[in-house]
């Protein structure tokens, strides 16, 4: 993991702001360009929201040092993400958009959630070795 920046690194910041920037732009391709939804104002600033929850969320773990959450989770998230834009294109009775969202929402927390119980094991494993 070295092509992350160092804890309480300043650089996290600028990751921070891509981060969001890219997730935000993920979501309003699929929104409005794969879902062919006519643009909404609020329904793009609510994914910014998302966009900026989740990336201030994961980056700020990852400022704090753990770099196995901010891992695990952006990989639940690109998992998650991939799903959903792929239950686009199941015929499932105009469900498909809500099943999807449901999905990169539960590989989203997912990720967050093994990244930090792996956290937690690397830090437990840390500790005995020290102690």
């Amino acid at each position: 993991m070295r092509f992350l920046p160092t804890a309480k690194s300043n650089t996290w910041f600028r990751w921070m702001a891509v981060y969001g920037l890219l997730f935000w732009a993920v979501l309003l391709i699929y929104r409005f360009a794969v879902l062919a939804e006519p643009f909404d104002l609020m329904i793009a600033l609510r994914f910014g929201l998302l966009a900026l929850v989740v990336s201030v969320l994961f980056n700020l773990l990852g400022w704090l040092g753990g770099k196995l959450v901010w891992c695990l989770s952006t990989a639940g998230l690109i998992t998650g993400l991939v799903l959903m834009l792929s239950y686009t294109y199941r015929d499932m009775s105009g469900w498909e958009d809500l099943a999807g969202f449901l999905t990169f929402i539960m590989f989203t927390l997912g990720g967050l959630a093994l990244g930090l119980a792996a956290e937690g094991v690397y830090f437990l494993i840390k500790r005995r070795r020290q102690g």
